[in-house]
Protein backbone atom coordinates (compact mmCIF):
# COMPACT_ATOMS: atom_id res chain seq x y z
CA UNK A 1 0.00 0.00 0.00
CA UNK A 2 0.78 3.57 -0.77
CA UNK A 3 0.03 5.67 2.09
CA UNK A 4 -1.18 8.92 1.21
CA UNK A 5 1.35 10.12 3.79
CA UNK A 6 3.77 9.06 6.44
CA UNK A 7 7.00 9.82 8.56
CA UNK A 8 9.93 9.95 7.31
CA UNK A 9 12.86 8.75 9.70
CA UNK A 10 16.20 8.66 9.44
CA UNK A 11 20.16 7.36 11.57
CA UNK A 12 20.01 10.80 12.65
CA UNK A 13 15.96 11.10 14.37
CA UNK A 14 17.21 7.50 15.98
CA UNK A 15 20.30 8.60 17.44
CA UNK A 16 18.90 11.50 18.46
CA UNK A 17 15.57 9.70 20.26
CA UNK A 18 18.25 7.03 21.99
CA UNK A 19 20.47 9.89 22.97
CA UNK A 20 17.46 11.41 25.18
CA UNK A 21 16.68 7.42 26.47
CA UNK A 22 20.21 7.65 27.86
CA UNK A 23 20.23 10.66 29.62
CA UNK A 24 18.66 12.11 33.10
CA UNK A 25 15.75 13.45 31.46
CA UNK A 26 12.85 11.75 29.68
CA UNK A 27 10.49 14.97 30.14
CA UNK A 28 11.11 18.32 31.48
CA UNK A 29 14.31 18.30 30.49
CA UNK A 30 16.04 20.83 27.75
CA UNK A 31 15.33 19.23 24.69
CA UNK A 32 11.62 20.60 24.97
CA UNK A 33 12.88 24.46 24.81
CA UNK A 34 15.48 24.04 22.59
CA UNK A 35 12.70 22.50 20.14
CA UNK A 36 10.97 25.79 21.00
CA UNK A 37 13.51 27.58 20.12
CA UNK A 38 13.57 25.45 16.59
CA UNK A 39 10.33 26.33 15.96
CA UNK A 40 10.94 30.42 16.74
CA UNK A 41 13.90 30.57 14.83
CA UNK A 42 12.29 28.90 11.79
CA UNK A 43 9.18 31.02 12.22
CA UNK A 44 10.71 34.27 13.37
CA UNK A 45 7.39 33.45 15.99
CA UNK A 46 8.15 35.59 19.23
CA UNK A 47 7.24 32.13 21.34
CA UNK A 48 6.50 28.69 21.08
CA UNK A 49 5.13 26.14 23.43
CA UNK A 50 5.75 22.55 22.84
CA UNK A 51 1.96 20.20 23.46
CA UNK A 52 1.21 16.97 23.92
CA UNK A 53 -0.30 16.82 20.68
CA UNK A 54 -1.99 19.59 18.51
CA UNK A 55 -5.82 19.13 20.18
CA UNK A 56 -4.14 20.18 23.66
CA UNK A 57 -2.72 23.24 21.36
CA UNK A 58 -6.03 24.47 20.08
CA UNK A 59 -7.78 23.86 23.66
CA UNK A 60 -4.98 25.40 25.36
CA UNK A 61 -5.59 28.70 23.14
CA UNK A 62 -9.58 28.57 24.29
CA UNK A 63 -8.14 28.40 27.52
CA UNK A 64 -6.01 31.00 27.27
CA UNK A 65 -8.59 33.50 25.82
CA UNK A 66 -11.05 32.94 28.09
CA UNK A 67 -13.45 30.85 25.96
CA UNK A 68 -16.81 29.88 27.58
CA UNK A 69 -20.20 28.56 28.02
CA UNK A 70 -21.38 31.94 26.64
CA UNK A 71 -19.63 32.28 24.12
CA UNK A 72 -19.41 31.63 20.05
CA UNK A 73 -16.47 30.03 18.29
CA UNK A 74 -16.45 29.95 14.57
CA UNK A 75 -14.87 27.62 12.76
CA UNK A 76 -13.80 26.48 9.01
CA UNK A 77 -16.29 23.78 8.30
CA UNK A 78 -14.09 21.86 6.19
CA UNK A 79 -11.30 20.36 9.26
CA UNK A 80 -10.48 17.56 11.63
CA UNK A 81 -12.90 17.50 14.04
CA UNK A 82 -10.34 18.93 17.04
CA UNK A 83 -10.82 22.52 15.03
CA UNK A 84 -14.12 22.38 16.70
CA UNK A 85 -13.86 20.25 19.66
CA UNK A 86 -11.13 22.60 21.21
CA UNK A 87 -14.35 25.22 21.90
CA UNK A 88 -16.76 22.32 23.38
CA UNK A 89 -14.17 21.63 25.78
CA UNK A 90 -15.04 24.81 27.37
CA UNK A 91 -18.54 25.12 26.40
CA UNK A 92 -18.73 27.17 23.83
CA UNK A 93 -21.78 27.24 20.78
CA UNK A 94 -19.41 26.23 17.73
CA UNK A 95 -21.20 27.82 14.24
CA UNK A 96 -19.42 26.77 10.94
CA UNK A 97 -18.33 29.00 8.41
CA UNK A 98 -18.38 27.98 4.82
CA UNK A 99 -15.31 26.80 2.81
CA UNK A 100 -14.12 27.46 -0.82
CA UNK A 101 -15.40 25.39 -2.92
CA UNK A 102 -12.37 24.10 -4.20
CA UNK A 103 -9.72 24.93 -2.03
CA UNK A 104 -11.76 23.89 1.58
CA UNK A 105 -9.91 27.18 3.18
CA UNK A 106 -12.64 29.21 5.10
CA UNK A 107 -14.69 31.66 2.75
CA UNK A 108 -13.63 35.61 4.11
CA UNK A 109 -16.93 36.72 2.10
CA UNK A 110 -19.03 34.20 3.84
CA UNK A 111 -17.76 35.23 7.30
CA UNK A 112 -17.76 38.54 6.73
CA UNK A 113 -21.54 38.05 5.95
CA UNK A 114 -22.00 36.24 9.20
CA UNK A 115 -20.17 38.84 11.08
CA UNK A 116 -22.41 41.59 9.47
CA UNK A 117 -25.69 40.21 10.07
CA UNK A 118 -24.59 39.21 13.69
CA UNK A 119 -23.85 43.08 14.38
CA UNK A 120 -26.70 44.36 12.42
CA UNK A 121 -29.41 42.07 13.99
CA UNK A 122 -28.31 42.09 17.41
CA UNK A 123 -26.59 38.34 17.79
CA UNK A 124 -23.82 37.13 19.49
CA UNK A 125 -20.11 37.82 17.62
CA UNK A 126 -17.80 35.14 17.94
CA UNK A 127 -15.13 35.10 20.74
CA UNK A 128 -12.91 33.09 18.99
CA UNK A 129 -12.31 32.38 14.72
CA UNK A 130 -10.51 28.70 13.85
CA UNK A 131 -9.39 29.00 10.11
CA UNK A 132 -7.90 26.19 8.91
CA UNK A 133 -4.73 26.42 6.46
CA UNK A 134 -6.07 22.99 4.46
CA UNK A 135 -3.63 20.98 3.10
CA UNK A 136 -0.88 23.62 3.58
CA UNK A 137 -2.42 26.23 1.57
CA UNK A 138 -2.66 29.47 3.84
CA UNK A 139 -6.17 31.29 4.47
CA UNK A 140 -5.89 34.86 2.88
CA UNK A 141 -4.59 36.00 6.33
CA UNK A 142 -4.88 39.65 5.24
CA UNK A 143 -8.35 39.99 4.66
CA UNK A 144 -9.48 37.40 7.98
CA UNK A 145 -7.09 40.12 10.45
CA UNK A 146 -8.83 43.27 9.10
CA UNK A 147 -12.32 41.30 10.11
CA UNK A 148 -10.90 40.56 13.57
CA UNK A 149 -9.51 43.68 13.89
CA UNK A 150 -13.29 45.44 12.97
CA UNK A 151 -15.07 42.98 14.94
CA UNK A 152 -12.87 42.41 18.23
CA UNK A 153 -12.48 38.83 17.76
CA UNK A 154 -9.43 36.44 18.81
CA UNK A 155 -8.28 34.68 15.25
CA UNK A 156 -6.35 31.70 15.52
CA UNK A 157 -4.90 29.58 12.52
CA UNK A 158 -4.84 25.88 12.82
CA UNK A 159 -1.93 25.44 10.80
CA UNK A 160 -1.59 21.65 11.67
CA UNK A 161 -0.94 20.86 7.71
CA UNK A 162 0.87 24.04 7.01
CA UNK A 163 4.47 23.99 8.80
CA UNK A 164 6.71 25.71 6.00
CA UNK A 165 3.83 27.73 4.03
CA UNK A 166 4.86 31.34 3.64
CA UNK A 167 2.02 33.97 3.35
CA UNK A 168 3.12 37.33 1.83
CA UNK A 169 6.27 36.24 2.63
CA UNK A 170 6.16 35.27 6.34
CA UNK A 171 6.50 31.84 7.60
CA UNK A 172 3.10 30.17 9.16
CA UNK A 173 3.41 30.34 12.73
CA UNK A 174 4.64 34.19 12.68
CA UNK A 175 1.39 35.99 13.33
CA UNK A 176 1.26 38.89 12.21
CA UNK A 177 -2.33 38.84 11.50
CA UNK A 178 -3.67 36.34 14.10
CA UNK A 179 -3.32 35.31 17.95
CA UNK A 180 -2.01 32.46 17.64
CA UNK A 181 -1.09 29.63 14.93
CA UNK A 182 -0.97 25.85 16.01
CA UNK A 183 0.81 23.09 14.20
CA UNK A 184 0.60 19.46 14.63
CA UNK A 185 3.73 16.96 14.30
CA UNK A 186 1.42 13.36 13.85
CA UNK A 187 3.43 10.92 12.11
CA UNK A 188 1.33 12.35 8.78
CA UNK A 189 2.49 15.72 8.94
CA UNK A 190 5.28 17.83 7.74
CA UNK A 191 7.45 16.87 10.73
CA UNK A 192 6.79 14.36 13.36
CA UNK A 193 7.44 14.17 16.94
CA UNK A 194 5.42 10.84 17.13
CA UNK A 195 2.55 12.76 18.62
CA UNK A 196 2.82 16.16 19.15
CA UNK A 197 1.48 20.02 18.88
CA UNK A 198 2.77 23.64 19.66
CA UNK A 199 1.21 27.13 20.15
CA UNK A 200 3.37 30.07 18.37
CA UNK A 201 2.56 33.38 18.89
CA UNK A 202 3.94 36.88 19.32
CA UNK A 203 1.45 38.04 22.48
CA UNK A 204 3.29 37.43 25.45
CA UNK A 205 0.19 37.67 27.19
CA UNK A 206 -0.76 34.94 25.67
CA UNK A 207 1.98 32.60 25.63
CA UNK A 208 2.30 33.16 28.85
CA UNK A 209 -1.16 31.56 30.16
CA UNK A 210 -0.68 28.37 27.66
CA UNK A 211 2.48 27.81 29.56
CA UNK A 212 0.74 27.82 32.40
CA UNK A 213 -2.02 26.09 31.64
CA UNK A 214 -0.21 23.20 29.72
CA UNK A 215 1.56 22.34 32.83
CA UNK A 216 -1.71 21.79 35.09
CA UNK A 217 -1.43 25.33 36.12
CA UNK A 218 1.33 24.91 38.12
CA UNK A 219 4.15 28.03 38.55
CA UNK A 220 7.49 28.32 40.20
CA UNK A 221 7.66 31.79 39.30
CA UNK A 222 7.66 33.79 42.90
CA UNK A 223 6.75 36.77 41.26
CA UNK A 224 2.95 35.05 40.73
CA UNK A 225 2.55 33.09 43.92
CA UNK A 226 0.54 33.91 46.59
CA UNK A 227 3.38 33.01 49.28
CA UNK A 228 6.96 34.15 48.33
CA UNK A 229 9.18 34.01 50.72
CA UNK A 230 9.35 30.42 50.52
CA UNK A 231 12.43 27.73 49.86
CA UNK A 232 13.47 26.91 45.98
CA UNK A 233 11.43 23.35 46.33
CA UNK A 234 8.28 25.49 46.56
CA UNK A 235 5.14 25.74 43.68
CA UNK A 236 1.83 26.69 43.75
CA UNK A 237 -0.94 25.59 41.05
CA UNK A 238 -2.88 29.15 40.70
CA UNK A 239 -4.96 28.14 37.50
CA UNK A 240 -6.82 24.91 36.61
CA UNK A 241 -4.75 23.25 33.68
CA UNK A 242 -4.13 19.95 32.58
CA UNK A 243 -0.63 17.90 31.59
CA UNK A 244 0.03 18.78 27.92
CA UNK A 245 3.45 18.87 28.09
CA UNK A 246 5.77 17.47 25.56
CA UNK A 247 8.19 14.84 26.35
CA UNK A 248 11.75 14.82 26.22
CA UNK A 249 12.11 12.19 23.61
CA UNK A 250 9.13 13.94 21.39
CA UNK A 251 11.05 17.51 21.28
CA UNK A 252 14.66 15.37 20.26
CA UNK A 253 12.73 13.57 17.35
CA UNK A 254 11.53 17.23 16.37
CA UNK A 255 14.51 19.03 16.41
CA UNK A 256 16.03 16.24 14.37
CA UNK A 257 13.36 16.81 11.85
CA UNK A 258 13.54 19.90 11.87
CA UNK A 259 17.31 20.42 10.75
CA UNK A 260 15.74 18.41 7.55
CA UNK A 261 12.47 20.72 7.27
CA UNK A 262 13.34 22.89 4.18
CA UNK A 263 14.62 19.38 1.98
CA UNK A 264 10.58 17.99 3.20
CA UNK A 265 9.10 21.06 1.87
CA UNK A 266 10.74 21.15 -1.09
CA UNK A 267 10.52 17.84 -2.54
CA UNK A 268 6.64 18.28 -1.45
CA UNK A 269 7.01 20.89 -3.71
CA UNK A 270 8.16 19.04 -6.34
CA UNK A 271 5.87 16.68 -6.59
CA UNK A 272 2.99 18.66 -6.57
CA UNK A 273 4.75 20.15 -9.86
CA UNK A 274 4.97 16.84 -10.90
CA UNK A 275 1.59 15.94 -10.32
CA UNK A 276 0.37 18.65 -12.65
CA UNK A 277 2.39 17.07 -15.58
CA UNK A 278 0.90 13.76 -14.67
CA UNK A 279 -2.67 13.86 -14.23
CA UNK A 280 -5.26 14.24 -16.57
CA UNK A 281 -6.32 17.81 -16.27
CA UNK A 282 -9.44 16.80 -18.53
CA UNK A 283 -10.67 14.26 -16.06
CA UNK A 284 -9.64 15.77 -13.14
CA UNK A 285 -9.35 19.34 -11.01
CA UNK A 286 -5.67 20.01 -9.78
CA UNK A 287 -5.20 22.03 -6.59
CA UNK A 288 -5.00 25.66 -7.36
CA UNK A 289 -1.33 26.74 -8.34
CA UNK A 290 -0.11 28.65 -5.51
CA UNK A 291 -0.78 32.56 -5.67
CA UNK A 292 2.44 35.13 -5.79
CA UNK A 293 2.63 35.88 -2.31
CA UNK A 294 1.13 32.45 -0.83
CA UNK A 295 3.55 29.20 -1.00
CA UNK A 296 1.92 25.95 0.45
CA UNK A 297 3.26 22.93 2.22
CA UNK A 298 1.72 20.41 0.12
CA UNK A 299 0.98 18.39 2.91
CA UNK A 300 -1.85 16.93 1.20
CA UNK A 301 -2.72 16.60 -2.56
CA UNK A 302 -6.06 17.35 -3.14
CA UNK A 303 -7.87 16.60 -6.30
CA UNK A 304 -11.59 17.24 -7.24
CA UNK A 305 -13.39 14.21 -9.51
CA UNK A 306 -16.68 13.55 -10.88
CA UNK A 307 -17.52 9.56 -8.85
CA UNK A 308 -15.07 10.39 -6.53
CA UNK A 309 -15.99 7.43 -4.18
CA UNK A 310 -15.62 4.85 -6.81
CA UNK A 311 -12.50 6.46 -8.00
CA UNK A 312 -11.38 5.89 -4.17
CA UNK A 313 -12.40 2.31 -3.89
CA UNK A 314 -10.84 1.72 -7.34
CA UNK A 315 -7.13 3.16 -5.80
CA UNK A 316 -7.42 1.15 -2.48
CA UNK A 317 -7.89 -1.96 -4.00
CA UNK A 318 -4.86 -1.23 -6.02
CA UNK A 319 -2.80 -0.54 -2.99
CA UNK A 320 -2.71 3.20 -2.72
CA UNK A 321 -3.64 4.31 0.37
CA UNK A 322 -6.31 7.61 -1.05
CA UNK A 323 -7.90 9.64 1.80
CA UNK A 324 -11.18 11.41 1.96
CA UNK A 325 -10.36 14.86 4.24
CA UNK A 326 -12.55 16.01 5.44
CA UNK A 327 -16.37 14.70 6.61
CA UNK A 328 -18.09 18.62 6.91
CA UNK A 329 -17.53 18.49 10.93
CA UNK A 330 -21.41 19.72 11.38
CA UNK A 331 -22.31 16.51 9.70
CA UNK A 332 -20.92 14.06 12.59
CA UNK A 333 -23.86 12.54 14.81
CA UNK A 334 -22.32 14.91 18.06
CA UNK A 335 -22.36 18.24 16.12
CA UNK A 336 -25.96 17.07 14.29
CA UNK A 337 -27.29 17.20 18.09
CA UNK A 338 -25.71 20.90 18.49
CA UNK A 339 -27.05 24.57 17.79
CA UNK A 340 -26.98 25.67 13.95
CA UNK A 341 -27.33 22.16 12.47
CA UNK A 342 -25.92 23.54 8.89
CA UNK A 343 -26.12 22.19 5.43
CA UNK A 344 -23.00 24.65 3.42
CA UNK A 345 -22.86 24.34 -0.29
CA UNK A 346 -19.18 25.03 -0.24
CA UNK A 347 -18.54 22.80 2.20
CA UNK A 348 -20.60 19.64 0.56
CA UNK A 349 -18.85 20.02 -2.53
CA UNK A 350 -16.14 20.03 -1.29
CA UNK A 351 -16.54 16.76 0.45
CA UNK A 352 -18.25 15.08 -1.95
CA UNK A 353 -15.70 15.60 -4.99
CA UNK A 354 -12.71 15.80 -3.18
CA UNK A 355 -9.66 13.30 -3.07
CA UNK A 356 -6.32 12.90 -1.51
CA UNK A 357 -3.67 11.09 -3.30
CA UNK A 358 -0.69 10.30 -2.21
CA UNK A 359 2.05 12.64 -1.66
CA UNK A 360 5.10 12.69 0.26
CA UNK A 361 8.95 12.21 0.25
CA UNK A 362 8.96 8.47 0.21
CA UNK A 363 7.19 8.18 -3.20
CA UNK A 364 8.13 9.38 -6.56
CA UNK A 365 7.41 10.01 -9.94
CA UNK A 366 6.78 5.93 -10.70
CA UNK A 367 4.44 6.01 -7.98
CA UNK A 368 3.30 9.08 -8.50
CA UNK A 369 2.18 7.64 -12.67
CA UNK A 370 0.20 4.68 -11.64
CA UNK A 371 -1.62 6.82 -9.16
CA UNK A 372 -2.43 8.89 -12.16
CA UNK A 373 -3.14 5.68 -14.21
CA UNK A 374 -5.42 4.21 -12.06
CA UNK A 375 -7.69 7.07 -11.78
CA UNK A 376 -7.84 7.98 -15.96
CA UNK A 377 -8.46 4.09 -16.33
CA UNK A 378 -11.63 3.83 -13.68
CA UNK A 379 -12.94 7.07 -14.86
CA UNK A 380 -12.42 5.39 -18.73
CA UNK A 381 -14.58 2.87 -17.59
CA UNK A 382 -17.39 4.54 -15.99
CA UNK A 383 -17.71 6.89 -19.15
CA UNK A 384 -17.10 3.91 -21.58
Amino acid sequence: MIPYSTQCIDEEDIRAVEQVLRSDFLTCGPRVAEFEDCLCSYTEANFAIATSNATAALHLCMMAMDVGADDEVWVSAISFVASANCARYCGATVRFIDVDAHTGNLDVNCLESMLIDARKNNKKLPKAVVAVHLSGRPCDMAALGRLRDEYGFFLVEDASHALGATYEGVQTGKTVYSDVAVFSFHPVKIITTAEGGACLTDNEKLASRIRLLHSHGITHDTALMTLRDMPAWYYEQIDLGYNYRMSDLQAALGISQMSRLDSFISRRRQLARDYVDILDQSIIRLPAADKEGFESSWHLYQIQVEHRDHIYNTLRQKGVGAQIHYIPIYRHPYYQKQPYNQHLEGAEFFYSHTLTIPLHPKINRVDQSMVASIIASALDKISG
